[in-house]
């Protein structure tokens, strides 16, 4: 409806306008149904009618989307300025500050940066003039030679507001091809991959220490809870999406130098002083604690998607196996290894991986200890639902999901506890809008003046596995309600936590996982536009991430966001400029590329990892993961048509040689437009 008014007040405007008018309808972006010249990619060129008259106005169609002040630059003549204003529709018309008109002269129309510059619908001179208005749109030098290579997020449609258009770019199996929306999607990931590509190159390569073969993001000081658990494995993911030499070199040496240096109890490892050349061994329970959040939080997320080939697998696997070795804490179901519930958190998402990868049953005996120690005595709720708590709501419900195939009378058994857990923390630990607050309270909610944490799609994950578990629907609303919710006014740039972009990088790496079971159009916005405006930051191509945990795990949520808009294709090897984008089409995908020069590499297509890697019966919810947008089956058996849209040509090819990668070739400026489907 909102849509229909913008468009009919526009149409009411013209029908009485002067002549000297012109509605930019071949504009090359377009917002509520209109289309438009944005000034950061074009600058307007009007010359005005011969017969402008004394007293007449020059007016601009000014765009606005949603809050804030828009500007502009104008110069005619001597006269130039800077024009500001926040519009009150998406399109008004608006009064050049011009002190006079003359016949026939030339106004310049542009913007300068990138951060809220304008865009204009139209032009028009207002008064006695009927004269041809004539506009002259100029592609400005540097910008991308396809109008529809916009660079900024931000300014693509579609974050305002959720129409029907807009919900439409969110059908989960389109049967035909949507190309605007895989255009959008190859913007965000080229935009994106490019610069993680960057920051492993200019970024965290310089801070390897060349004596040990360590990073040290941080100073002479190779920790276990900080840089290998969060910094060193999205060094790793960078390497994997976007330079497999130095995933297959450097990465892999960090590994050994890591076990080499820092391995003190048997094969669990203490911090490592760079400088000193020594290792820095803590108590016993500082050791366990950064061998288990590496494991989890460093080694988990490489294991998903390098596999048992790599040797962060072996990596992964002795380090738990001597956790347990040296468990010292006895409860009546065995010992434990801590007392700490984050700790036991990482153990529990780790160990179910671990039983499912190697069938070993020790993985999932050491599970149910820990579980048999929180769920069985009765009433277990962790109080504290963000970072640091959330991580053992997850690893329970992934331990029951394993369980319902694995070990049946243990899932029956967890069964009640895990539902009062559940629904103690849906009554006592959300607001309003279904969002999951910092710290479980001890009256029934909602609880809007609590703390909200960016630990609450974390939460959500144990719900999803519980309910994927048993094929019902128990916690369905209550997961959606809040990605519904998402793009109210609230969550605009919202702290959710310590004020950097680690705190936005996780809130929404926990709505992805949930946005990969229940595709939500509120959500994908917002995760479009979170990532957008402040994980990628578009008004400065020349600003990276840092190096430390915090700026890691930002890119970290960058890539599993990326990997949605690719459907987790990937381009080997990447190459600045190039852009990559995919939109499902139904049972396949459309792919868009294109690159501002010329690019001959592979397209390689993800597989069904939750099974061929992970050993999972189903694609289990999991933290620590990137979701299977698409996947192929990278056998001989399965065949898949690949179409070339625009080179009318078709092939069949097989699962195996997309999972290795489909050769493409692209020219400069033109795009290559293929759908893959599956055959038979």
């Amino acid at each position: 409806m909102k849509r229909l008014l913008v468009l009919f007040a526009i149409l009411l405007a013209a029908s009485f306008a002067p002549a000297a008018e012109v509605i930019f309808t071949n504009g090359p972006q377009e917002y509520q149904g209109q289309k438009y010249y944005w000034l950061v990619e074009w600058k307007l060129e009007v010359t005005l009618p011969a017969d402008v008259a004394p007293g007449d106005r020059f007016e601009v169609l000014f765009g606005s989307k949603g809050a804030g002040r828009r500007t502009m630059d104008f110069e005619c003549g001597e006269q130039r300025g800077t024009f500001a204003e926040e519009a009150k529709a998406p399109y008004e018309w608006l009064p050049l500050p011009l002190d006079r008109l003359t016949g026939g002269a030339k106004i310049v129309l542009s913007g300068k940066g990138r951060e809220r510059v304008a865009f204009l619908a139209g032009v028009r001179v207002v008064g006695k003039s009927t004269g041809e208005l004539k506009v002259n749109p100029v592609r400005v030098a540097g910008a991308a030679a396809d109008p529809k290579q916009g660079a900024v997020w931000a300014e693509r449609p579609g974050f305002e507001e959720v129409t029907d258009v807009v919900r439409k770019q969110w059908v989960p199996s389109p049967k035909e091809p949507d190309w605007d929306r895989a255009w959008r999607s190859a913007g965000y990931a080229g935009i994106a991959l490019s610069k993680v590509q960057r920051w492993l190159h200019e970024c965290c390569l310089p801070v390897r220490d060349e004596r040990s073969g360590l990073f040290r993001p941080t100073g002479a000081v190779w920790n276990y809870r900080d840089t290998a658990a969060d910094c060193y494995p999205f060094y790793v993911w960078a390497a994997y999406y976007t330079d497999q030499e130095v995933l297959d070199t450097v990465m892999i040496d960090a590994l050994k130098a890591e076990q080499r240096l820092c391995n003190h109890l048997d094969r669990l490892p203490v911090d490592y002083n760079m400088d000193a050349g020594e290792k820095n061994p803590g108590d016993f329970d500082a050791m366990i604690f950064g061998a288990s959040e590496y494991a989890k939080d460093g080694l988990v997320p490489i294991v998903e998607i390098t596999g048992k080939e790599y040797p962060w697998f072996a990596r992964m696997q002795e380090i738990v196996d001597d956790i347990f070795k040296h468990a010292r804490y006895d409860t009546p179901y065995g010992k434990i290894p801590s007392t700490n519930v984050e700790v036991n958190g990482d153990l529990l998402q780790t160990l179910p991986r671990l039983y499912s990868m190697t069938g070993d049953r020790k993985y999932l005996d050491w599970a149910h200890r820990l579980a048999d120690h929180y769920l069985l005595p009765g009433g277990f709720v962790p109080t504290r639902l963000s970072d640091h708590g959330c991580e053992i709501i997850g690893g329970l419900g992934l331990l029951f999901a394993v369980d319902s195939t694995a070990a049946p009378e243990k899932c029956k058994e967890y069964k009640p506890h895990l539902e009062f857990m559940f629904d103690e923390i849906l009554k006592r630990g959300v607001n309003s809008d279904g969002v999951v607050i910092g710290t479980l309270q001890d009256t029934a909610g909602p609880h809007d003046e609590q703390i909200l944490r960016d630990g609450w799609g974390y939460d959500f994950v144990g719900f999803l596995d519980y309910d994927m578990a048993l094929g019902t629907t128990r916690y369905e609303t209550a997961i959606r309600k809040p990605m519904a919710n998402l793009l109210k006014p609230r969550y605009f740039h919202f702290d959710w936590d310590s004020g950097s972009r680690d705190n936005v990088a996780d809130s929404v790496e926990g709505g992805l996982y949930l946005l990969y079971r229940y595709p939500t159009p509120e959500a994908f916005l917002w995760a479009d536009r979170e990532i957008a405006t402040l994980l990628v930051d578009h008004t400065d191509p020349e600003r990276l991430w840092g190096v430390h945990k915090l700026e890691a795990n930002t890119v970290r949520t960058v890539l599993i966001h990326t990997m949605l808009h690719t459907r987790n294709t990937i381009a080997r090897p990447w190459q600045q400029g190039l852009e990559l984008g995919a939109a499902p089409c139904g049972d396949g995908i459309c792919l868009f590329l294109q690159s501002e020069q010329a690019y001959e590499g592979r397209v390689q297509f993800d597989v069904p990892r939750h099974r061929l890697t992970m050993g999972f019966a189903q694609d289990w919810p999991r933290m620590n993961a990137v979701p299977e947008w698409f996947t192929v089956e990278p056998d001989e058996a399965h065949q898949y048509r690949v179409d070339d849209v625009d080179g009318g040509s078709s092939q069949t090819v097989s699962g195996k040689t997309l999972s290795e990668g489909l050769a493409v070739r692209i020219q400069p400026g033109k795009a290559l437009r293929l759908v893959v489907t599956p055959k038979g």
